[in-house]
């Protein structure tokens, strides 16, 4: 394996400023996403993620003034004598080496987690970038964004954004905001995250606070006290959140969540899991969207490998996604809502959308994924990674 971090001085006293230093630069530089210092008996590892897919890329070791990771702790203000507990944080660090990104582009937040071999580090960092700034510019299926761009005009309602980690739900959830944001008459629009990714102009964004007693679900019932008329609350994790959604939707406010399941049907279902009835749901959900992203092939190299992508093959991604709408017009919408009246089980609920789909065209996962495959845009190997067989 590659060490990009050999050359550092280890016997410096300023070892781990410089370390940690050259890894924030690098990583910003190679476009990761995240950074995890996975701690070992001689130090830690150094991987990335980058395009979805964490890679190793060096190596980092273990000095007896200061290490690494209690550097990280440093800039992010956490105390370092708890280090046998679990933490986060958002760093505090500027670079004068990282000429292609300005400064205020890249946030990043530190989380620790003890370990046998000492505390585990993972910088998640955040941009803020204009390319995804709207929904005509996310690269979605023609239907979906369509439905999205009508869900925003709406008054009332939720939105969901159903996917697992990494799959581009709150770029998605932001560029609505942001359409919201620009349309006239302005609208009231309140946030509820944990944390917030980015700023958006001329709406009010909330970090909850678990330590205040300020959580999703007591922060949305106050924010829809606050004249509001838009809401986001970031992810519907529990069944009082799951409940403050329902209520806020049903009560004349349009509302965005996302929720961590593997498809449309699932994510209906994890609401009933979390107590909310068959009825409400078909009620208060105005639509559901399902999405992943997926790999690009290399441009230049079309999938070989070379420089340019780190001899991956793939270099950038891009969006697949399905959207179904339960508003009494859309017959898969229906069908779906009834299934899951008569309790139908995920694998029966799966099924009627199948069927109900046959005969309509609608946009899902894999005929998204099976058509970037016929267009060159990506390969089956990757499709086969993100859906399976």
């Amino acid at each position: 394996m590659e060490n990009r971090f050999a050359n550092l001085p280890v016997h410096s006293a300023q070892y781990a400023v410089q370390a940690i230093d050259a890894v924030l630069a690098d990583a910003i530089t190679s476009k990761a996403s995240d950074i995890h210092l996975q701690p070992r008996a001689d130090g830690w590892e150094v991987l990335y993620r980058i395009d979805g897919v964490l890679a190793p890329v060096g190596a980092l070791a273990r000095h007896s003034d200061c290490d690494p990771v209690t550097r990280l702790m440093v800039l992010a203000g956490l105390p370092t004598y708890r280090d046998t507990q679990p933490m986060e944080g958002r760093l505090n660090w500027t670079s004068s080496t990282v000429a292609t990104e300005n400064d205020g582009d890249v946030s990043m937040r530190l989380g620790v987690f003890p370990s046998v071999h000492g505390p585990r580090a993972v910088v998640r960092l955040l941009r803020r970038n204009d390319q995804f700034d709207s929904i005509e510019s996310l690269g979605l299926p023609d239907r979906v964004r369509e439905q999205l761009i009508t869900m925003s005009e709406r008054t009332s309602g939720a939105v969901l954004l159903a996917g697992p980690a990494g799959s581009g739900k709150t770029t998605t959830m932001y560029a609505m905001l942001r359409r919201i944001a620009g349309m006239r008459p302005r609208r009231s629009v309140v946030t509820i995250e944990d944390p917030v990714e980015s700023l958006i102009d001329s709406i009010s964004q909330s970090e909850i606070n678990r330590g205040g007693g300020m959580t999703l679900a007591s922060a949305l019932r106050s924010a829809v006290r606050q004249d509001s008329e838009v809401l986001l609350v970031s992810e519907i994790r529990d069944p009082e959140t799951a409940q403050a959604v329902m209520q806020a939707s049903l009560t004349g406010h349009l509302i965005f969540s996302s929720i961590h399941a593997g498809d449309i049907p699932a994510a209906l279902r994890r609401l009933v899991q979390f107590g909310v009835p068959p009825h409400a749901i078909r009620s208060g959900i105005g639509a559901v969207v399902c999405q992943r992203l997926l790999r690009r092939l290399c441009s230049s190299c079309h999938g070989n490998g070379c420089d340019a992508c780190s001899d991956t093959g793939y270099h950038g991604r891009l969006p697949i996604a399905g959207a179904l709408t339960l508003d009494g017009i859309d017959p898969i919408g229906d069908a779906l809502a009834d299934s899951l009246e008569r309790g139908d089980s995920l694998g029966a609920m799966r099924q009627c959308m199948v069927d109900a789909a046959a005969s309509s065209g609608m946009d899902d996962l894999r005929s998204c994924a099976e058509s970037y495959v016929q267009q060159g845009w990506t390969d089956e190997k990757e499709v086969y990674r993100v859906l399976g067989g």
